[in-house]
């Protein structure tokens, strides 16, 4: 029998090929619970309130390593003054490299006025809406077609950034590597577990719904699943993620919603007496002891609805 091979996402244990199987039971409650949460607390931001593939892939390429609240105004002027693929084709390069300076990473204008130029001169203003196409233009890279067609196009496409990386690492795989903030562990992973990531993500996309589904994810790893101090009080995944310090260890490694085996201990928390005062918990695990008092409805901690986002990395490859 094969030993299973050692990964660095594993943080140096061993994991074999089919550590990402999943139940489709274990499919379904990630999804429901992930879109219930995002119904409620996703954020309103002006590029998903439209689908002109034009400007979705302008505030793709300004979100590359910039926090949305500073995109937000230069989106909003750029669109202003350059409302489409023709405006921003026929502007000069340092036109639109000065217009765009203060978000820096500055080859970001460069990438995209080419791809106007290219978008224009082969495709008729038209950006393609087939994955080969997207990839073959220069600054376009698997993430950014992903979102234009799931964004854009309404095509059910996977999308794995940073963000998105860290909550399936978290959630279905456990914690990486320690990155030293905070005493909780970020996930570095290797070529071979990015390509699992990769395939996780377009297993979970439900169909006809990637719009809504890719959006959530992202903004569940901004404002939930953060990269130092995540909210897993809070967590609608906290009974089940391999991550979390609240997950029932049962659930975690059978999967979502799976039944205990027979005549295995039921698990259960012991019952505070009456009156007795409430216990507040420190810092365990990288989990704030602050949420110890976050409102409960129905028997269940809810998220807060205002977060300062997470600066949003984008991977273009």
């Amino acid at each position: 029998m094969p030993r299973p091979r050692r990964s660095r996402a594993s943080g140096g244990r061993c994991r074999s090929d089919d550590d990402l199987s999943l139940s489709p039971g274990h499919v379904r409650t990630f999804r429901g619970r992930l879109l219930r949460w995002f119904a409620a607390h996703g954020r309103d931001l002006p590029w998903r309130r439209t689908d002109d593939p034009y400007r979705i892939l302008v505030s793709e390429i300004m979100l590359q390593q910039t926090q949305v609240e500073r995109v937000r105004p230069k989106y909003e002027a750029w669109i202003a003054k350059w409302p489409s693929f023709e405006a921003l084709a026929a502007a000069s390069l340092d036109e639109v490299c000065a217009e765009w300076r203060p978000l820096g990473y500055n080859i970001r204008p460069v990438r995209l006025h080419s791809i106007a130029r290219e978008t224009v001169a082969r495709y008729g203003g038209r950006l393609p809406d087939e994955p080969e196409a997207l990839l073959g233009m220069k600054g376009i890279g698997r993430y950014t077609a992903g979102a234009v067609l799931s964004f854009a196009f309404r095509k059910d496409a996977a999308i794995l950034d940073t963000n998105v990386l860290r909550v399936l690492h978290r959630v279905f795989v456990g914690p990486g590597l320690p990155d030293g903030a905070a005493g909780f562990r970020q996930p570095r992973v290797d070529h071979a577990a990015r390509r699992r990531l990769w395939a996780l993500s377009e297993r979970l996309v439900p169909r006809g719904r990637a719009f809504a589904f890719n959006s959530a994810l992202m903004d569940f790893g901004a404002l939930v699943c953060t990269a130092r101090k995540p909210l897993c009080l809070v967590c609608p995944m906290r009974d089940f993620c391999k991550t979390s310090p609240l997950a029932r260890r049962g659930d975690a490694r059978r999967g979502a919603g799976a039944r205990p085996k027979a005549g295995a201990p039921a698990v259960t928390r012991p019952r505070a007496k009456p009156g007795a005062p409430r216990r507040r918990a420190g810092r365990q695990g990288g989990v704030t002891s602050v949420l110890e008092a976050a409102p409960e409805v129905g028997g269940r901690a809810s998220a807060p609805r205002a977060a300062a986002p997470g600066r949003r990395s984008r991977a273009s490859t």
